[in-house]
């Protein structure tokens, strides 16, 4: 599988929340970019559960931190949705062909890359 790892720095959107993103490329060409994305999207699903699109997991995420500065206390089914959608290990986009999995940290992206080396 053949893809690139970036670590979020200043440039990045969704710094604050994830650490890396794993790029893949658009083309089937060569390197079979959208096969390889599906398949990491696969086992990051079967590896911790679902997680939403970044652009909505971040809606989710902002909508929840304001209920709870409006509020105080958030009711509970706003934290049973921001923690059924808002997976704290991954998350994924797809917009414009650019093909990205949002992973939070070390661990994350090394048991993933330690995954792809074993289905070598």
């Amino acid at each position: 599988m053949n893809y690139t790892v970036t670590r979020l720095d200043g440039r990045y959107s969704y710094r604050e929340t994830f650490k890396y993103y794993i790029g893949f490329s658009a083309t089937m060409a060569r390197q079979q970019g959208p096969v390889a994305y599906n398949d990491a999207i696969l086992w990051f699903t079967g590896t911790y559960g679902w997680s939403a699109e970044i652009r909505e997991y971040m809606k989710i995420l902002r909508w929840t931190q304001d209920i709870k500065l409006w509020n105080r206390q958030p009711t509970t089914g706003m934290l049973d949705q921001t923690s059924q959608h808002c997976n704290p290990h991954w998350s994924w986009t797809n917009a414009y062909e650019d093909r990205r999995i949002y992973v939070a940290g070390d661990e994350e992206l090394a048991f993933f890359q330690l995954a792809n080396a074993r289905a070598k």
